[in-house]
């Protein structure tokens, strides 16, 4: 079976006030825009429409679900496909893996990393790197996920630091001051849907461990966050590149 024949659904974490779907919409708009896939849905875990509901209004005979996640956690193991399960009809769709796992990853935080220093002139050996997870008191998918990309960047050797600091695990990202003594910061978020993590609750903590968002100084250092990894233009083309490797090993 061709993409051509093949429906996609994307899920994400979505907010209880319904408005956290941007990110999705729009990486759903732009993958129906190249017109690879038969049709492309979205489904959410806290908002509408349901991955059920989605699933009832698609007609494709195969459907795979991308999970727009950072990470393997509790909403990739259990909840998703606790949510499959009530679906039913287990021969017809296919699970992918979360998109913050997937290798490409690493070349979206650098991108973002890369329009900051270009923007401010600034060269890569001199700022220090700090990659934002949402991290978690009761597992460690979240706090790996963030440190493979860190540990990615790290292996370019081309900044002149990088480190992870997370919403929900030490070290907090309001500590930010004591994960690095780098007199420039950049920081990316590492949020797939981007939502409050990224338009409040990141920016929160880092203004309260001093920092001031837009590289203005402050205490005689400058921090820069970029968007949340989501909203990079590359996205639709992580996710697509995978559902045809997945296709190409099953196309059955």
């Amino acid at each position: 079976m061709s993409a051509g024949d093949t429906g996609l659904l994307l899920f994400a974490h979505g907010t209880l006030d319904g408005t956290g779907g941007a990110i999705a919409e729009s990486v759903a708009a732009a993958l129906r825009a190249r017109g690879r896939f038969a049709e492309v849905a979205v489904s959410f875990s806290r908002q509408s429409p349901s991955l059920a509901e989605a699933l009832a209004t698609m007609r494709s005979p195969r459907v795979l679900v991308a999970p727009l996640l950072a990470c393997q956690g509790r909403l990739m193991r259990q909840v998703l496909p606790s949510l499959l399960a009530e679906v039913g009809e287990d021969r017809r769709w296919t699970l992918l893996p979360p998109l913050g796992t997937l290798p490409g990853m690493v070349g979206i935080a650098r991108d973002l990393v890369g329009f900051v220093l270009n923007e401010q002139g600034l060269a890569a050996q001199d700022i220090t790197v700090l990659v934002a997870g949402h991290g978690s008191s009761v597992g460690t998918a979240s706090r790996d996920a963030t440190r493979s990309v860190a540990a990615g960047l790290a292996r370019l050797a081309c900044y002149g630091g990088v480190e992870t600091v997370f919403l929900s695990e030490a070290p907090f990202a309001f500590h930010w001051p004591l994960a690095t003594a780098a007199e420039r910061v950049v920081v990316v978020p590492f949020f797939i849907s981007g939502g409050h993590h990224e338009e409040s609750d990141l920016p929160a903590m880092l203004r309260k461990g001093g920092a001031s968002l837009d590289g203005t100084e402050a205490a005689g250092r400058r921090l820069w966050m970029t968007p949340a990894v989501g909203r990079h233009p590359a996205i639709p083309d992580l996710i697509e590149a995978e559902a045809l490797v997945v296709l190409r090993a099953s196309p059955v």
